[in-house]
């Protein structure tokens, strides 16, 4: 027998076997082999249907084991008497489910809508990525498996990764696979630097990249939209009948109905975005907590990871898992829905320029809610709490809790931005992602388990807690100029760091959950709404923090659709603006620089000394093209983008200028930013001008800069001429 040790690098699961793929210590990735039974659970309608359903099922071709247990059809409920079937195959189960669908004496079938490499997992507490010791005979079928606890480790297993790009000779904004030829591949480091690329004859080069993963052997492949590139590779190279060694599996991908994920068994594939914005170390984390391979845990929306561990952590507790969602626990009037789910609580900001702010900010506040609380969906009713048993909910949100907390201060003893501050960025940034979104998925619809009272209990706890937080920063001397949900904003005359960090203390102690000084802005300015000046507005604010950095939310900075000179124009805007060691200087002289600042930008844009591409505005389309009733600047683009014969679905991101945003027709108002290959092409000076005086008015309007006293509808030339009047007066 051998044994060897390593990490979980991928799992998957077809017929009556479960194929695991190890990469052990000495850098060999080992092929595993396990067998694999799906099953299921029936409960019947009536306790005398158990007998005749189980002798049925005994005779079924496909069934190969029968058995009466006990178990909980919910969180909730008592134990009940239900069959657990075996089926010999993944290949017959679904025929199965729907045999026992008809018969008329089943009430419910239990452990049914999850994927087979999940229940896999979850029988084997397997998380994937984890470190293990295995044995397993000459023929590499596993005997012996055991989870070695690498939990607190910094550094993610060793797996190695290339990142790829390819190039298509056309040029085409939708490449015809049969018809447009790949002329390069680029190899990328992990700053996304060139190291190396093929090119020239392309059955050479796709030869050659085969021949370069096949000796590198990495485990992960990183691209952006990964999938279609890697199946545009395979789809070249099966048109030229060339068998390309992606997987690490033989596989003769040539005879392959669908490539993916056949064509790439033993190998990762990790979208380019979810790489760089977590890395491998990010990804682990994810697969563990979800127990599914990384390549689906990077894909997945963390509603659907939480479903998965919720359905884990169920079974261990003796829970059948339901088919069924969407179904509401408790029946109320109008006025105790209305009155009973009012969210978090937010203090309107008081809005202006302000000194020497700190926010105090609560740390993972639901999640700890959940956890001291024992708010969780068999625990709430709308008039109370059960704690007379720890909840399942808070036993899930425990050890991620304590675990994202862990690396977060974990971080901080390392130097910023060296590999080790980087793992733990990573790790508890997945994990942060991923507690959010438990507290919202407590009173998703889409839950199985779920529960509206969970969900409205966390947040009335939660307004109780930020009420007593002002209450006692006001009791210390302290203003609370916003609050919103689980921060505050505070600032005292004359108070240091040190007397936020003082205030933190106190309320963490008062409150029993932790509280941290998050922020110290030497300037801040609370905005109003954007819509409607005379309200004031959540979540919409900027200023500069006492290191010097600038701090920003809900303004065009903010948003991916704002043009790249946008942003930079509102950066030194703020810069100019808050070039001051007192709030008197920035209304005395910094708002006048910052005025002229806006019309000497007008004027650069109106001579037409702005790049066009730094002009280009992205806006992603919200459904299907064809479904849009308004023709909105970027669904025109998107249509152009289409008569040019490129495929277009919901989700993608459309890039475009103006270029006569005035013109009555609206195909003429804008042009998408793939097809401006024309040096000579104008832009719409006076609506880039438009667009510049919007942001202007975010920053400056606290200052006495407003359009509409200087006369709204004026062409812009007109404007900036007033604008220059008012100034130099």
């Amino acid at each position: 027998m051998k044994q060897t040790r390593g990490w979980l690098l991928d799992v998957n699961v077809a017929g009556s076997e479960a194929v695991l793929w190890l990469k052990a210590e000495d850098g060999d990735v080992i092929r595993l082999t396990d067998k694999y039974r799906p099953s299921f659970y029936i409960k019947p309608k009536d306790a005398s249907e158990i007998e005749r359903l189980a002798a049925m099922l005994i005779n079924h071709p496909n069934v190969v084991g029968v058995k009466c247990e006990s178990k909980y059809a919910s969180l909730s409920s008592k134990k009940t008497r239900v069959l657990h079937v075996h089926v010999d195959s993944t290949k017959k189960y679904r025929r199965v489910l729907r045999d026992m669908a008809e018969d008329s004496g089943v009430e419910a079938l239990y452990n049914v809508d999850l994927l087979h490499v999940q229940w896999y997992l979850f029988r084997k507490d397997l998380p994937p990525t984890s470190k293990i010791h295995v044995s397993y005979n000459e023929r590499n079928e596993l005997a012996h498996l055991e989870v070695i606890d690498d939990g607190l480790e910094v550094q993610p297993p060793p797996f190695t990764s290339i990142i790829f790009d390819i190039e298509i000779s056309s040029g085409k904004l939708t490449p015809d696979v049969n018809m447009d030829p790949i002329s390069k591949i680029g190899i990328f480091d992990e700053h996304l630097n060139p190291i190396k690329s093929f090119g020239g004859d392309e059955k050479n080069l796709l030869h050659e990249f085969s021949e370069y993963i096949r000796s590198l052997n990495p485990d992960f492949l990183i691209s952006e939209g990964v999938d279609e590139k890697i199946t545009y590779v395979l789809e070249r190279a099966r048109i030229m009948e060339l068998n390309l060694e992606v997987s690490r599996e033989n596989v003769d991908f040539l005879k392959l109905k669908k490539l993916l994920p056949y064509a790439h068994r033993g190998r990762v594939l990790l979208d380019l975005e979810t790489f760089l914005s977590i890395g491998i170390a990010g990804v682990t984390e994810l697969s563990r907590f979800s127990l599914v391979p990384p390549g689906l845990a990077a894909k997945w929306p963390a509603g659907r990871m939480i479903d998965g561990r919720q359905c884990y952590e169920a079974i261990k507790r003796d829970v059948i898992i339901p088919q069924s969602r969407a179904f509401f626990r408790f029946v109320k009037t109008a006025k105790e829905v209305i009155f009973g789910d009012r969210g978090g609580l937010i203090l309107s900001p008081k809005t202006g320029l302000h000194e020497n702010v700190g926010v105090l900010d609560f740390e993972s506040m639901f999640p700890h809610i959940i956890v001291k609380y024992n708010v969780s969906y068999e625990t709430a009713s709308p008039n109370r709490v059960r704690t007379d048993k720890e909840g399942f909910l808070p036993q899930l949100t425990r050890n991620h809790l304590e675990r994202r907390l862990y690396f977060k201060h974990l971080k901080k003893k390392f130097p910023e931005n060296s590999q080790e501050w980087l793992w733990c960025d990573q790790r508890q940034k997945a994990l942060k992602g991923i507690l959010v979104c438990i507290y919202g998925y407590s009173g998703c619809f889409a839950n199985r388990f779920n529960n509206v009272a969970c969900y409205e209990e966390i947040n009335r706890i939660a307004r109780e807690i930020l009420v007593e937080a002002m209450n006692i920063a006001m009791r210390e001397g302290f203003e609370v100029i916003y609050a919103d949900s689980d921060s505050l904003f505070v600032k005292k005359e004359g108070a240091c760091r040190e007397d936020f960090e003082d205030l933190a203390g106190k309320i963490s102690e008062k409150t029993g959950l932790p509280i941290a000084l998050d922020k110290h802005f030497k300037f801040l300015v609370l905005l109003k709404q954007e819509s409607d000046p005379s309200l004031d507005a959540a979540r919409r604010y900027f200023g500069k923090l006492t290191n010097g950095e600038l701090f920003y939310r809900g303004i065009e900075l903010r948003r991916h659709d704002c043009p790249t000179f946008i942003k930079r124009f509102e950066t030194r805007l703020m810069e100019i603006l808050f070039d001051a060691e007192k709030a008197e200087e920035i209304w005395k002289t910094q708002c006048k620089k910052a005025f002229n600042y806006v019309v000497e930008t007008c004027d650069l844009i109106r001579m037409g000394k702005i790049p066009l591409n730094e002009l280009v505005i992205s806006k992603s389309l919200r459904r299907p093209v064809n479904n849009y009733r308004s023709l909105f600047p970027h669904v025109v683009a998107a249509k152009q983008l289409i008569q040019m014969g490129k495929q277009l679905k919901s989700g993608d991101t459309i890039d475009f200028i103006y270029v006569n945003a005035e013109h009555r027709n609206p195909f003429r108002r804008v042009t998408p930013a793939e097809v401006l290959c024309d040096r000579n092409q104008r832009y719409d000076r006076d609506k880039y001008v438009e667009i510049i005086l919007d942001a202007a008015e975010t920053i400056l309007g606290n200052f006495g800069f407003n359009r509409r006293s200087l006369g709204f509808g004026m062409k812009p030339r007109n404007f900036i001429e007033e604008l220059k009047l008012e100034i130099g007066s």
